[in-house]
């Protein structure tokens, strides 16, 4: 089968018809059957059984939908590589950071961006680390902000500081704030997890397990940062949560230092080859000075 016999395949998967198929690929129907036609003979498959007016797909077909699928999003990541790469933004400049990054770090570097360099747009995205990383690839994004970032092909990563992993309380919280709590008190009785599937979880978890602690259910498990945050505020217990996300907008908490301590580094990353955007490398510069990081 040709590329476009997959492409009409899986519009023609996903619709249930050929009408609504030739819609998502804005041609006509008869372009759509005729190349449906040509895709099944060259395969030597039955690939769709008319029933009650609708397409329904033979086994062979749901077989093949299945191998194909990967295929067809890659075609989908070059097509809006090619659409991204045709923009060619002049006096634009997109950014991507974690969610709750955006609730605190980029405002404020944003002001002082915008403060030297006014005549300059911005577009901000949040999105999680994986799919910052594939944005980037696909030249949605000129820059990303992230904790950790795993290291991938394609990506620098530059270290803009590095930051404290803290123990997010509820307000009326008892423990002196003066001295680090012990790991094993954040994790005693009812805590919030933050889990394991992107890298600040990650290396919360090798912590806990190199420490020890790690055998302590948690009450509430929670992978949005500023979630966690807000169910500590709210008194359900107590939450490891990175010093930029603790410190940030919303409703008080108690915020206590940790023993042994454990630090996560503030990355900027961008399309391997370097920084292509003189704007770009603005606004890391303006990130590294305003952090105040360790």
């Amino acid at each position: 089968m040709r590329l476009r016999h997959i492409e009409v395949f899986h519009a023609i998967m996903r619709t249930g018809s050929l009408s609504k198929a030739a819609e998502l690929l804005c041609v006509s129907q008869p372009a759509v059957s005729k190349v449906l036609a040509h895709a099944e003979r060259s395969a030597g498959l039955k690939l769709f059984a008319r029933a009650h007016g609708r397409l329904q797909p033979t086994r062979e077909a749901e077989l093949l939908f299945a191998e194909t699928q990967k295929l067809q999003s890659n075609l989908d990541s070059i097509r809006d590589l090619a659409r991204n790469l045709s923009l060619r933004p002049q006096g634009l400049l997109r950014i991507g950071c974690l969610p709750s990054l955006g609730m605190s770090l980029i405002p404020q570097a944003v002001e002082a961006f915008r403060a030297s360099y006014p005549d300059v747009s911005l577009k901000i995205q949040t999105r999680h680390t994986d799919e910052l990383l594939n944005a980037l690839l696909t030249r949605e994004l000129d820059v990303g902000v992230a904790l950790n970032p795993p290291a991938r092909p394609g990506i620098e990563a530059f270290e803009l500081g590095r930051t404290a992993v803290v123990c997010v309380a509820p307000p009326d919280d008892p423990s002196p704030e003066d001295a680090p709590l012990a790991l094993e008190e954040c994790v005693a009785g009812e805590w919030i997890s933050i889990g394991n599937v992107d890298p600040l979880g990650e290396a919360i978890g090798h912590w806990l397990e190199t420490q020890g602690v790690d055998g302590q259910l948690a009450a509430v498990e929670a992978q949005t940062w500023y979630v966690a945050r807000s169910l500590a505020a709210r008194g359900v217990g107590r939450v490891l949560l990175d010093e930029i996300t603790a410190r940030s907008a919303g409703e008080p908490v108690a915020i206590r230092r940790v023993a042994p301590e454990l630090t996560v580094g503030v990355f900027a990353v961008w399309r391997d080859g370097g920084m292509d955007s003189q704007a770009g490398r603005a606004f890391v510069e303006v990130l590294r000075a305003g952090l105040g990081l360790s």
